[in-house]
């Protein structure tokens, strides 16, 4: 809700990556900055989809400057909401998903195996990243051991959405299609591997 509002105050109900684009140059040597908290924000507060965030900024800033500016400001965004997490417990987390019913049910399928699933959450793109940082903070999970997991994960999303959806590197045809299905099989069968072995890295994480 508080999201939404924020974005309804800004005009940004229905943002568009073109929207985005256009906010940014307007503000003119501090984009860089502002791409950042935008980046920020996403994690935490307003919902935007994280690849109309990292499309738009390779089209203001290209696509290395696009990456560590996206990076710098979800990973700070990440550990944040860790921390909001952490801090102020259950109750946050219960108004951060809607209601104490769903964060039961993500605590309930993390239990156990919370570290392995959760970077491979992070990892794809079909989850509510900003949702389950949050989440993370009322699980055991250690300061470092989060912070390692969005080291590794904030990079390869970023990367990822830069490489598979730009059009720029990798192309939506042909090989490209090729190289797209090799990586979805490689990060399937890894997940896989991983889940079966969750305690012994959940074991690692703890040390």
């Amino acid at each position: 809700a508080v999201g939404y509002g924020i974005l309804y105050l800004l005009g940004w109900q229905d943002l568009s990556r073109e929207q985005l684009q256009e906010f940014m140059l307007s503000t003119g040597w501090v984009a860089p900055l502002v791409y950042i908290v935008i980046s920020f924000i996403q994690v935490t507060l307003v919902p935007i989809p994280a690849a109309i965030t990292i499309l738009a900024g390779n089209y203001v800033f290209g696509p290395w400057a696009a990456f560590a500016y996206s990076y710098i400001g979800t990973l700070i965004g990440g550990m944040f909401a860790f921390w909001l997490g952490k801090w102020f417990g259950k109750p946050f987390v219960n108004w951060i998903t809607g209601s104490q019913e769903e964060t039961d049910t993500w605590l309930q399928k993390l239990k156990g195996k919370e570290n392995v699933l959760l970077f491979f959450m992070f990892l794809f793109p079909f989850f509510p990243d900003d949702l389950l940082c949050s989440v993370a903070g009322i699980l055991p999970i250690s300061w470092l051991g989060f912070f390692l997991m969005l080291v590794v994960t904030r990079a390869t999303s970023a990367g990822g959405t830069l490489l598979f959806m730009s059009g720029e590197f990798i192309p939506f045809e042909g090989w490209g299609l090729i190289v797209l299905g090799v990586v979805a099989v490689v990060g399937i069968a890894a997940f896989i591997v991983c889940f079966k072995h969750a305690d012994a890295v959940n074991q690692w994480y703890d040390t």
